[in-house]
């Protein structure tokens, strides 16, 4: 006695579920490994700016009496600041051994800030981030001692704090905008 079978072609289709099911958790698993890179890169960036701010706080802790310059020197657009007379670049200023910065007979207090503050920018530069202080101090803070902001952004993201300027890390009251690829720190 012969059999025969009617299932002739079942095996074509099952194959060809199988496979599609397989396509949609490959795609699956490409778009969370996608998501996955993007965050590791997101955290690399926050974690250089922050290294790059406190960098930026010491220096501005080490000397009080030159953070107008080195708000000057960071907020500016130029590689050479003039101050009291002589062009500053970030090598001016023949450094001391001590750990707090001292006029020398090559630089003034504020001409050293002025170097830490270009200096702090160009390094923020070859890491692609932008980076500034708040002109005006922190937002919404008050007190005796000043605060300063720092403000570093990546990306499409400027470093102002701005209400109105859709690329801006924050509103002017500190509030980081949706999207905003930026990191803030307080010092003082």
């Amino acid at each position: 006695m012969i059999m025969r079978s009617t299932q002739s072609g079942v095996g074509l289709i099952e194959v060809m579920v199988a496979l599609l099911l397989l396509a949609v958790a490959v795609l699956g698993f490409s778009a969370m490994q996608m998501t996955a890179i993007k965050a590791t890169d997101e955290s690399l960036m926050r974690t250089r700016a922050l290294t790059i701010m406190r960098g930026g706080a010491e220096a501005i802790r080490t000397n009080p009496t030159g953070i107008a310059a080195f708000k000057t020197a960071i907020n500016g657009t130029t590689d050479t600041v003039t101050i009291d007379g002589k062009g500053i670049t970030k090598v001016s200023c023949v450094q001391t051994t001590s750990t707090v910065p001292t006029e020398t007979a090559s630089c003034n207090i504020n001409q050293l800030a002025t170097r830490d503050g270009l200096l702090m920018k160009s390094y923020a530069a070859e890491n692609d981030i932008n980076i500034g202080v708040v002109p005006n101090g922190c937002p919404g803070t008050s007190g005796n001692q000043e605060r300063q902001c720092f403000v570093a952004s990546w990306g499409d993201t400027t470093v102002a704090l701005n209400d109105t300027a859709a690329d801006a890390c924050a509103n002017a009251n500190g509030t980081y905008k949706n999207g905003a690829e930026c990191f803030i720190m307080e010092a003082y």
